[in-house]
């Protein structure tokens, strides 16, 4: 049965048929439904939509519509199949639910659906089969949490540690976002007794402090330090944190003066620095004090200190409360105790520059062996922050030596972005900090991304993670899509590029990359969206990434009859080969001729259009255009001016410059305008002279190879700018010419000279750089003439290849001597006969006899017919030749 009929037949179901209805009737329907052509799939949806329009609660309305929209539109919220499911839902007809359920979850994650089979599962007694679907569910439902604690409770139960952790981790982060206080301290607690890992720690309270409150985070600090209570450095950081979030917190305090006291015990001037730092619990400015007791207890008999004022690094020989001696190597310095504590800056045994000092060899080979403890190393030294143009100034040259840097370097960048304890300074040019908590991989592609000011720059951030295979179930990844849900909310004030770009991102995302944590959390259809943009076209040259073009250009032909017209007129913004081949494909070729006809009439302002046709298209899509090979020469001609044109008048001056430079590639270089000349007419040698004749910006020596061709076709054309008209056999051409062996060769020299002898001097010249003081180095002075050198060569040997026209045999006159002519003569002053061959400036060899036409005994020679008799000087030789024999040359 047709589905037309079968749709017919719907009717108002009664509960108890509702209840009693199997999955035999859907299949029947699904059966119809794979019969459709695509064609009349939108006809057939009509008649479904129409049917819900008359009646709600139409169920096979509601099944055909979201059968076809999960056909053509599969990572769309399917509205129709949900209000479906809810319908059997609320009638506990569990057999249908489950179908539906599958239905919709073969091919999207859907949060209601997994719910509604979760719940299924649970009805019909089949618990074990819940847990996979919970884990699904909180994948992409960022917003639950009793679920994902349920779900670590579970794993918990079966002795499944690990992955109790993880749920825990997830399900405090969620808690704490919902300020929920008691399951916030409940999971707290099950952490603490069950993972070992300080930095995380420390990290939650630090979040808990910012989204709930200072008094909260300190509680929670508290029952991490009962935790840490053997370890005086822990304690330490839990206690500085305590005080860095209440700074009035007596406690906390008194208990940092007990720890500092416990730690520095072996220290001789421990009570004198708590008194000169004016530690005490209620004083004034605790963390000053903090920080005037840690660098005043650094300052101790056999501590290093630097002098910044003369750059130099000492050892404190002796200190009292008065005075300090201090150790710089060759001197011995005194000071007061207040100008040391000033002018100096205590430096802890493990800082670069002691280390440098002290063990450079060790430090040396330990820099090249272990990247992680060099950037530690340099990053405490400069207080946890530092640029990877302050790392080189510490270790090149007295650790590593220039051409060292730039293999550390690289294995640096690689820790800084792996490493959870490094992450980037937004806004500051490589730049990085160490941190006290750990950071991960997400956060730091998350820091990035908050820290782009580009929509479209946001785009690349979250494609790169997908990419780049990031966690997509981490709160860094939710929070970027967060971003792009909360723009696309913004669709009420208006539909612009941001808003479509962020449903094709996100769709696209779970259509294409099958990320099921891309959610749309206000579900939309594309064809609401596209019904209210003004200007489709405008819009769709705002979007800034070809992924998303193309996406939107995917589902225009899937909702927009008219959908042929609107790819004709977004193709100047789109030009790749996705338009032509869907227009071809789905039997809309003439549509494509169309554009043809559009970019050969309107050249000036589908300028790009034209030059990707010119390469891609057809001789037969052409052919259909009715524009001929003729109409592309004049077309061009006139593009090469007008682009020329633009750039003197300052008009686009980039663009119009490549597109001048490939205009003249197609018409000189790849000999299209010769071809045109040689294949054409008279009547189109005219033309195409009398364009190149008047552009002003055409190279002259390109006019006159134009000249010297029409003149080899038409020996007595006239040209419009000639007082006379002009003879081939007198006509010098000036072209670059060559043979077709020749350019071979020139050309394999040009690859050899940019892709072998260039990066062989570069290397040259950063070994010669390593070296030392460039002024006296002649090592580094050679590479760069060499360098310099080579690249005249290949700027000359480039302009020359781009000049060169090729002469085949079969294009040689032997009627007269020319270029690939071979010449026997009789030499009357020596009474002997000789044989010259005529070549270009490339084969030139006179010791072969093989003759440049450009030179003056060439340019003497030419144009010159068997039986003349020649008579000549040059530089003050006499020349006496008769032309006996004239033949083409074997080249």
């Amino acid at each position: 049965m047709k589905i037309e009929t079968m749709l017919k037949n719907d009717r108002k179901f009664t509960k108890a048929e509702l209840q009693a209805m199997t999955i035999d009737n859907f299949v029947e329907y699904d059966k119809a439904i794979k019969k459709i052509d695509s064609e009349d799939m939108l006809s057939i949806k009509e008649i479904s939509d129409s049917l819900i329009k008359e009646r709600e609660d139409s169920v096979w309305g509601r099944y055909v519509s979201g059968s076809i929209s999960m056909i053509r539109r599969p990572h769309e919220d399917n509205i129709n199949m949900q209000n479906l499911l809810v319908s059997f839902y609320e009638i506990h007809n569990w057999t249908v639910v489950e179908f539906l359920c599958n239905k919709i979850l073969e091919l999207n994650e859907n949060r209601f659906a997994l719910r509604a089979l979760a719940d299924c599962y649970e009805e019909t007694g089949r618990d074990e089969q819940k847990w996979p679907v919970y884990v699904r569910l909180v994948k992409i439902d960022f917003e639950e949490r009793k679920l994902t604690k349920k779900l670590a409770d579970h794993y918990m139960e079966i002795g499944d540690t690990q992955n109790a952790v993880l749920y825990y981790r997830r399900a405090l982060m969620r808690f704490i976002a919902a300020k929920d206080l008691e399951n916030i301290r409940a999971i707290w607690s099950t952490l603490l007794t069950n993972s070992d890992d300080f930095g995380y720690y420390l990290g939650v309270a630090e979040k808990a402090s910012t989204q709930i409150s200072h008094a909260f985070a300190t509680e929670i600090l508290n029952d991490l330090l009962k935790t840490v209570v053997n370890d005086i450095d822990k304690s330490i950081a839990v206690l500085k944190k305590e005080i860095e979030l209440d700074k009035d917190n007596i406690d906390a305090q008194n208990a940092l003066i007990i720890a500092f006291q416990k730690k520095y015990a072996s220290s001789t001037r421990l009570k004198q620095c708590i008194k000169r730092s004016g530690l005490k619990a209620g004083c004034a400015d605790f963390s000053k004090a903090i920080d005037s007791f840690e660098i005043d207890i650094a300052f101790d008999n056999g501590s290093f200190v630097y002098q910044q004022s003369l750059d130099r690094l000492g050892v404190i020989k002796s200190i009292t409360e008065k005075e300090v001696v201090i150790n710089f190597g060759k001197s011995e310095i005194k000071m007061s105790a207040d100008m040391a504590f000033r002018a100096l800056t205590p430096l802890a045994k493990s800082n670069i520059r002691v280390l440098r000092a002290v063990v450079p060899q060790k430090l040396a080979a330990k820099v090249k062996s272990d990247t992680r403890w060099t950037l530690m190393t340099i990053m405490e030294s400069h207080n946890n922050k530092c640029s990877l143009k302050e790392m080189k100034n510490d270790l090149c040259p007295k650790v590593l030596a220039e051409k060292d840097w730039n293999e550390f370097k690289k294995a640096a960048k690689k820790v800084l972005m792996e490493d959870p304890y490094f992450s980037v300074v937004i806004g500051e040019n490589e730049t990085y900090t160490l941190r006290s908590t750990p950071i991960t991989p997400e956060e730091k592609k998350l820091l990035l991304f908050k820290g782009e000011p580009d929509f479209y720059g946001k785009v690349k951030h979250l494609k790169d993670f997908v990419s780049e295979n990031y966690d997509t179930e981490s709160d860094s990844f939710a929070e970027m899509i967060r971003f792009f849900n909360f723009t696309l909310k913004s669709r009420r004030n208006g539909i612009t590029d941001e808003v479509i770009s962020s449903y094709l991102l996100l769709t696209n995302l779970r259509s294409h990359d099958h990320i099921s944590t891309a959610t749309i959390d206000d579900p939309v259809e594309f064809a609401a969206l596209y019904k209210a943009i003004d200007d489709k076209v405008a819009l769709f040259n705002k979007i800034n990434n070809a992924e998303l073009k193309k996406a939107f250009l995917e589902n225009v032909i899937d909702t927009d009859k008219q959908w042929a017209d609107v790819l004709r007129r977004c193709f100047p913004y789109y030009t790749y080969s996705f338009i032509p081949e869907r227009l071809r494909s789905l039997g809309q070729t003439k549509v494509y001729i169309e554009i043809l006809r559009d970019c050969v009439e309107n050249y000036k302002e589908l300028a790009d259009v034209l030059l990707w046709n010119l390469k891609n298209a057809t001789e037969k899509d052409w052919e259909k255009a009715g524009i001929t090979k003729e109409n592309l020469i004049i077309t061009l001609l006139l593009l090469l001016d007008y682009t020329a044109s633009c750039v003197d008048l300052k008009k686009d001056v980039t663009e119009n410059k490549k597109r001048n430079l490939l205009v003249e590639q197609i018409l000189f270089a790849e000999k299209k305008i010769y071809d045109a000349i040689e294949m054409g007419t008279q009547e189109l040698a005219a033309k195409i002279y009398s364009i190149i004749a008047n552009d002003k910006n055409i190279d002259p020596g390109k006019k006159v190879s134009i000249k010297y061709v029409i003149s080899e076709k038409y020996p007595d054309f006239r040209f419009f700018d000639d007082e006379a008209p002009i003879q081939s056999n007198n006509l010098i051409p000036t072209g670059f010419l060559c043979t077709k062996k020749c350019l071979e060769e020139k050309l394999k020299e040009k690859d050899h000279i940019e892709h072998v002898e260039l990066l062989e001097v570069a290397d040259e010249i950063a070994d010669a750089r390593a070296l030392g003081d460039l002024r006296e180095n002649a090592e580094y002075q050679y590479g760069k003439d060499k360098q310099k050198n080579l690249n005249a060569k290949l700027r000359t040997l480039t302009e020359e290849i781009e000049k060169a026209q090729v002469i085949t045999p079969d294009k040689v006159d032997p009627s007269r001597i020319s270029f690939g002519t071979k010449v026997t003569m009789m030499d009357n002053l020596k009474k002997e006969k000789i044989v010259y061959t005529i070549l270009g400036q490339w084969e030139s060899d006179p010791d072969k006899y093989i003759l440049n036409f450009k030179t003056p005994l060439g340019m003497s020679l030419l144009n010159k017919v068997v039986g003349d008799e020649l008579k000549f000087e040059i530089n003050g030789t006499n020349y006496d030749y008769t032309i006996l024999k004239i033949e083409v040359a074997d080249f």
